[in-house]
């Protein structure tokens, strides 16, 4: 009742929507999101989300959300120093035991994330035998009611190369790997064999620092006993489809080692992690268990993270939902479900898909629409041909360490097959979300490869369908004058 309530209150009308008509153009208006599935308990079993449940007073309406918009997966911290107060000694504070059957009960997946030191085995604070048995005896007492457990988070910027030294980018000045890369490759290993001896079906997945790190752990080798590698690709000040680690110069004299092409895409930097793990026999998964973007003011340029409108934030998870799904990703994780704090010049405080007081930002809308419109999709290899009139390159290009990283606005295509083999074609453009210009056009050529008799077209905006005009040319369906947005438009075959 309390999450109809919060819904009902929600004034959706001021969402800038985007309606498909029949002649394939596109037009905008403003009107309330049309569920066609209602809350129906549809769950997308590749999406989680971040949440701070330990930080939490009240967590079953912040579970009933995270259910309601179609997550399946819940990531949280467990720190080690509380359930292991004295060496060899093992006990799930109240709290912890709460979250665990709380999420269970919500019917959503726990990503039990382990977390930080433990100052009982002083000075090796991360020491990987300690670590191994209180994670084996955590997965065994949490058998049945989580669905992963992660080993620590972002060690560099937690405490670990506090502990043995090093640098967030884990290369010396001579551009030497750090002690401190390897240790972490040791616990996680160690804990993934001793959790798969006493629970098997749980998954453990780990790294979770920087590509340049994360690349170089998977050249020490992986135990067989790790589901799959963590990653947290923020893309800071960047569009979804571009991440601050172009192989140019200036990337190149940070790091070291290239780890995307020269442009810094991301779907680059997603394959090369598969070639990797293919090379050196790692984990065939790739988690995605923080990635996100911060509706916040910025007082002042050159931060960490740009502020993003309401609107941007809720087209950009989009964008990185849709490619990551396409480009085979295991599990994608939006951080965070909710607001950390009221500070609304903080980015911290700011990621969140509803706010402080749980009123849903556009983000959630959209989200949840994603969530249920391609819960049973499927990345797939249909041919679709664009014809853009023009694309839309970023005139201010972001400068990252000295190099250019600069949005083409490239149009973005993904295919997709569900279980029935209906065929989905996601397309947007990859520019700056609300700018001030109309949107481009294209024609669009897609290769079905079989008889298709309609096409609709879903806007995950706004949660509305709309039927699109094509013409049939022997094998090809073309659809001309298509309007392409700043945010998906999925295309539905049938």
């Amino acid at each position: 009742m309390y999450l109809k309530n919060l819904l009902s209150n929600q004034i959706l009308s001021i969402l800038l929507t985007v309606s498909v008509m029949s002649s394939g153009q596109l037009i905008a208006q403003s009107s309330p999101a049309n569920l066609p599935w209602g809350d129906h308990g549809i769950q997308h079993p590749q999406t989680g989300v971040c949440a701070h449940l330990t930080r939490l007073e009240k967590r079953e309406p912040v579970l009933q959300m995270i259910a309601d918009a179609g997550f399946t997966w819940v990531r949280s911290d467990f720190y080690w120093s509380k359930i292991e107060t004295e060496k060899g000694q093992y006990s799930l504070p109240e709290n912890y035991r709460e979250i665990i059957d709380e999420v269970d009960a919500a019917g959503l997946k726990l990503v039990l994330l382990l977390n930080g030191k433990n100052k009982l085995y002083a000075p090796d604070d991360y020491n990987p035998e300690a670590y191994a048995k209180v994670s084996a005896w955590l997965a065994n007492e949490v058998r049945g009611k989580a669905g992963a457990i992660e080993v620590l988070n972002e060690p560099a910027n937690f405490g670990f190369t506090g502990v043995y030294g090093g640098s967030w980018n884990g290369v010396d000045k001579e551009m030497q790997e750090e002690d401190w890369v390897g240790k972490y490759v040791q616990l996680l290993n160690a804990a993934a064999e001793a959790i798969k001896e006493v629970n098997p079906g749980i998954k453990v997945i780990g790294l979770g620092s920087v590509p340049p790190v994360n690349f170089r752990q998977i050249k020490h080798g992986i135990s067989p006993a790790v589901d799959g590698i963590t990653d947290h690709p923020y893309s800071y000040r960047l569009i979804p489809e571009y991440l601050p680690f172009a192989a140019k110069d200036g990337i190149l004299k940070r790091d070291g080692i290239a780890t995307a092409d020269e442009q810094g895409t991301y779907a680059s930097q997603v394959q090369m992690y598969f070639e990797l793990l293919e090379k050196y026999k790692g984990p065939k998964e790739i988690w995605l268990t923080e990635w996100g973007y911060p509706t916040f003011q910025e007082k002042k340029s050159g931060g960490l993270y740009a502020g993003f409108t309401q609107s941007a934030q809720a087209k950009y998870l989009l964008r990185r939902l849709f490619e990551s799904l396409g480009l085979g990703i295991e599990v994608s994780m939006i951080y965070d479900f909710k607001n950390d704090g009221r500070n609304p010049y903080g980015a911290e405080h700011n990621f969140g898909l509803v706010d402080y007081d749980l009123n849903p930002k556009p983000a959630f809308h959209a989200v949840k629409n994603f969530n249920h419109f391609m819960a049973d999709y499927r990345p797939s290899d249909i041919k679709v041909d664009v014809f853009p009139v023009s694309t839309r390159s970023e005139t201010q290009p972001i400068i990252w360490d000295g190099t250019k990283i600069q949005a083409t606005g490239k149009v973005m295509i993904y295919t997709f097959a569900d279980s029935q083999d209906h065929q989905l074609v996601a397309v947007w453009s990859a520019e700056r979300a609300d700018g001030d210009r109309s949107s481009i056009m294209g024609d669009l050529e897609i290769h079905p490869g079989k008889k298709i008799s309609t096409i609709r077209a879903f806007n995950p905006m706004s949660g509305e369908f709309q039927p699109v005009d094509f013409i049939t040319k022997g094998e090809r369906i073309v659809i001309n004058d298509f309007t392409i947005p700043d945010s998906p438009i999925a295309l539905e075959l049938k």
